[in-house]
């Protein structure tokens, strides 16, 4: 009995492992998604922010 006790905590604990890397993995995850989304919205503002300041900068060589 003691020696199926020893497996059953043992398969437990494995579970219990398995689902802290699953939870940590998913984090990790949603913080890089995260970030990525924030540097792609800064790239978009800076882009369009150059071309905006570059059209108005050969708008006013114009004149």
């Amino acid at each position: 009995m003691t020696n199926e006790k020893r497996i059953m905590s043992e398969i437990v604990l494995r579970a219990l492992a398995l689902a802290a890397f699953a939870i940590a993995a998913w984090l990790a995850l949603k913080f890089l998604l995260i970030v990525l989304a924030i540097v792609t919205a800064a790239s978009i503002c800076f882009i369009y922010g150059y071309s905006a300041h570059k059209e108005k900068m050969n708008v006013s060589d114009e004149r």
